[in-house]
């Protein structure tokens, strides 16, 4: 039987409210109060529905039950953001059966049957890892085997809701340059040494020396940050300013995973990193196979289920696809989108889908001509019909837009001046001195087929305001050389894995950032992206990122394009897995049914 399986994050519409004392809320939600809760300090919302409900994934049915609640009871607060739940808040808490029949609306379903533990998960990655250091890495594909063998201070659950990790609790100091985080104890690194809090001072500090060049080094703090060992289970991170959103900063990736400092071999590097994740690398041969196993010193009791995960890399969806319907693997990563409605109808499939926090986009760089004017940038982005790329790019599994946030996410924003505009698009051309237009070349990468796709569109749509594009689509490895080093024109990728708005906004634009690869650099965009991070109050960091967005959009530097449906395939065997709209591929609470093979 085929299930389609829907991300929790869908409940972030209904959290996102900005304005006035209601919310919407779903047709099914009932302000049916089992009991009621008041919130006390350090309270997470999972952890809420973890003690009431039984099960963190319960979580959405407070939030539909609280916001019910509160249309019709001044007592009771609406829950507008899943990280933003105040000390003294009322919430709803419904009965588990009224819990158990709004979570079943919202495609997700608490009473799951019992977990087999044992066997290997055979899994199918769309591209190689490029690295394995998570101080030095960019590739998702390498991030998402760290998913599972590292973990961070903090963590977001399945819902998206910041939640305690291997830091058990944490608090800000009053001038608010200090965190002090307070670590679990008796956690083990694979190897069998204790995690301690010299541990997360050693990755840390690795990670922000300006000698490893780390892309994701502000995740922690600028060079400057001091991190202090208080005792073997207290740490202090200090920063030069404040940084409101630290707890959430360091929870966005295993960037901030922390890592046993023996993971370092003699030349200085990380081949194979140790953590205190669920599973460790046992085997690994070059970029075309590996096998993580289980770590039977996890501290989380009877995790994970599987004895072992086998990794391989195949780049064609064809050959993904035909592996998988043939059992030759049990989950892929990704699938051919105009592949989705014959999988979807396969009984030997499960087609899990989300709304992806993520974009696709053009990078265009501002170290060359005639990219280096504004008028240019504008005028290539009013040349483009973004439905028609999306429907060749991804099928039409996307949704377009004009900026780095789609309506799916709380930070949406709905400024759009880049309407398909041919004639104000050439009159820009002439203001900037390129009446005829001028010769460029895309960048697209074999390695993601939409992006040739889009490429191949938007050769067409440049056509018609005199701009003469070319098309260079190599493998992924020497796409990243030249995009890395600025040999290219105008390169066509996405950003994957965002949460936070600071995600969208401060590595990519900043202009002292490692992976900011168009060169931008507006001193004013500096000021307020650095502003942003120095609160955790979200209307307040809505306003200034609603600024941000429009500074960012008008200059450029990235042309916006859609933001695609996230889908994962698998057998009916596995269970337990969760397609997240962050793009994180977790497994330790993934397990085979035996009784599906039969």
């Amino acid at each position: 039987m085929v299930k389609k399986y829907f991300s929790l994050i869908v409940v972030a519409l209904v959290m996102a409210g900005l304005v006035g004392n209601s919310v919407a809320i779903p047709a099914y939600a009932q302000a049916d109060c089992d009991s009621t809760y008041t919130v006390q300090a350090d309270d997470w919302l999972s952890r809420i529905a973890d003690r009431f409900l039984g099960d963190v994934l319960a979580y959405p049915a407070i939030v539909d039950a609280t916001n019910a609640a509160a249309n019709a009871d001044e007592s009771f607060d609406a829950i507008r953001n899943a990280d933003v739940i105040e000390v003294g808040q009322v919430l709803c808490i419904p009965a588990s059966e009224a819990a158990q029949a709004s979570l079943a609306e919202i495609g997700t379903d608490i009473s799951a049957d019992e977990a087999q533990p044992g066997g290997t998960l055979k899994v199918a990655f769309q591209n190689e890892w490029a690295g394995l250091d998570p101080h030095t890495v960019s590739s998702y594909s390498s991030y998402q085997i760290l998913n599972n063998v590292l973990e961070g201070l903090t963590f977001y659950d399945n819902n998206l809701n910041l939640v305690p990790w291997l830091a058990e609790s944490w608090e800000q100091s009053e001038d608010g340059l200090t965190w002090t985080f307070h670590l679990r104890e008796g956690v083990m690194f694979t190897n069998g040494r204790e995690m301690t809090a010299e541990d997360v001072k050693w990755s840390f500090e690795r990670l922000i020396d300006p000698a490893t060049g780390a892309g994701n080094a502000a995740r922690v703090g600028p060079p400057e940050t001091q991190i202090e060992v208080i005792d073997d289970y207290t740490v202090a991170i200090t920063h030069p300013e404040p940084f409101g959103i630290f707890p959430q900063s360091i929870g966005f990736d295993k960037s901030t995973g922390i890592v046993a400092k023996e993971s370092v071999n003699e030349d200085g590097i990380i081949v194979e990193p140790i953590g205190t994740g669920p599973f460790q690398i046992s085997e690994v041969e070059g970029t075309t196979r590996m096998v993580l196993t289980k770590n039977e010193n996890y501290w989380q009791e009877g995790l994970p289920y599987l004895d072992a995960i086998e990794i391989t890399p195949i780049p064609d969806d064809t050959v993904r696809e035909t592996a998988l319907l043939s059992g030759d693997v049990d989950w892929v990563l990704s699938i051919a989108p105009q592949n989705y409605e014959s999988l979807e109808a396969n009984p030997d499939v499960v087609v899990s889908t989300a709304p992806q926090l993520s974009y696709d986009y053009m990078g265009i760089n501002l170290t060359r001509e005639p990219f280096t004017d504004v008028r240019v940038r504008q005028a290539i982005a009013l040349a483009l019909d973004r439905e028609e790329i999306a429907a060749a790019g991804y099928f039409g599994l996307a949704e377009t837009i004009e900026g780095p946030t789609g309506p799916g996410s709380p930070w949406y924003f709905d400024y759009a001046p880049y309407g398909q505009d041919i004639e104000r698009a050439k009159e820009l051309l002439a203001e900037a001195g390129y009446p005829d237009g001028f010769e460029m070349e895309l960048l697209p990468t074999v390695q993601y087929g939409e992006t040739v796709r889009a490429a191949q569109v938007i050769q067409q749509q440049l056509a018609a305001i005199g701009i003469t594009a070319s098309i260079n689509a190599p493998e992924w490895s020497q796409w990243l050389e030249l995009e890395g080093n600025f040999n290219y024109d105008a390169y066509i990728c996405n950003w994957n894995g965002l949460i936070d708005a600071d995600q969208y906004y401060y590595l990519q634009h900043k202009s002292d950032q490692v992976f900011n690869f168009t060169g931008y650099d507006n001193p004013e965009f500096d000021e307020l992206v650095t502003e942003a991070r120095s609160t955790s109050d979200f209307d307040e960091r809505y306003q200034i990122y609603q600024d941000l967005n429009q500074i960012l959009v008008d200059d450029a530097p990235y042309i916006y394009m859609y933001n695609k449906l996230e889908i994962r395939a698998y057998s009916p065997q596995v269970k337990g897995f969760v397609t997240r709209s962050d793009q994180a591929n977790n497994f330790w609470t993934v397990w085979l049914d035996q009784s599906a093979e039969e």
